[in-house]
């Protein structure tokens, strides 16, 4: 069953001397960008400023996870770095420079080594904000220490039908951070985001290790809940996955929030086998394909929100059509 979907590590750093980005001066933004190509472009990184990029493009890489909005509101001095390999280096965001990366490998340790190594690298080059007895300094003094955040996306649906509450106090209480997944002002019932709450005191390897075996659990008791459900809920479980499968494939007019809920339903029936697709689908591939920066990137232009929810309502009829 797929329950852990992807998860995203990013290294936050800055540089010792320098105002946060949210206070720095235009000229020495300037220069730490200038000095970060000159060191990254040895290693295959090509810069794009955000300045310089359309407003498709900038639509573009925010919804591929390579801009992010704090990196958009210094969009006059700020960038990002990209190579081949999806590592990200993004330049005056709410820090000076984050490493980072999303992957769908459930070892966390493997992504680790090689935002770690990149880190490495430019910190032979830059001299970071560190202090021996506190870590590396950020703005947001919760993430100071290895300054590492790691967040894995989760998708619980069944979890959600039993209730969640029990389990989400259970987290917080042991230093769990975990939400649902939001589009707007909307929560997004069934997938979540699961952190750790602090990175002072703690090393690189403990804060995976202990963020890996917590996500491992709650994939068990996910596991758990979607046999008790299917078990003793089946008909409130092909009801639930029908009525979804029936929005998807007739609905004429279709906003992202309810796009991602009746996909999370959709897959919970492709993975209990009450619906058999016939080809294997993604949710993660298949709900980045049909939110409003894709679809405006595939359209070639800034749509209004009607014009958005027809045009996704029109494409995952398509896309029901051919797989099921």
């Amino acid at each position: 069953m797929s329950v852990i979907l992807y998860s995203e590590l990013r290294l936050l750093r800055n540089v010792s001397g320098l105002n946060f980005p949210s206070r720095i001066d235009n000229e020495s933004a300037d220069e730490l960008l200038v000095k970060l190509d000159e060191v990254l472009s040895k290693r295959g990184f090509q810069l794009r400023r955000t300045r310089d990029l359309s407003s498709l493009e900038k639509l573009k890489l925010y919804e591929e996870g390579i801009l992010t909005a704090s990196i958009l509101k210094h969009e006059h001095f700020s960038g990002v770095f990209t190579n081949e390999n999806n590592l990200v280096v993004r330049v005056h965001g709410e820090n000076h420079i984050e490493i980072y990366k999303n992957t769908k490998e459930k070892n966390l340790k493997d992504t680790f080594k090689e935002i770690n190594e990149l880190d490495d690298y430019l910190d032979d080059n830059i001299k970071y904000a560190f202090r021996e007895d506190f870590g590396y300094l950020t703005s947001n003094p919760n993430y100071c220490g290895n300054a590492l955040v790691a967040e894995v996306y989760l998708h619980l649906p069944a979890i959600n039908y039993f209730g969640r509450d029990s389990l989400m106090n259970t987290l917080n209480r042991l230093g769990y951070s975990i939400g649902s997944l939001s589009t707007g002002d909307r929560a997004v019932g069934s997938i979540y985001k699961l952190s750790l709450d602090r990175t002072i005191g703690i090393d690189e390897d403990e804060y995976l290790s202990k963020l890996f075996n917590i996500s491992r659990e709650v994939e068990d008791i996910e596991e758990q809940n979607r046999k008790k459900l299917y078990l003793d809920e089946i008909i409130d479980l092909e009801d639930l996955v029908n009525r979804a499968f029936g929005i998807l494939r007739n609905s004429r007019v279709i906003d992202e929030a309810e796009m991602i809920d009746k996909m999370s339903d959709l897959f919970l029936g492709i993975e209990l086998s009450i619906l058999k697709p016939k080809e294997k689908l993604d949710l993660v591939d298949c709900i980045k394909k049909f939110k409003n920066g894709h679809l405006q990137v595939e359209r070639g232009a800034l749509l209004d929100e009607k014009s958005r929810n027809i045009l996704r309502a029109n494409n995952i009829r398509k896309m029901m059509k051919e797989v099921f």
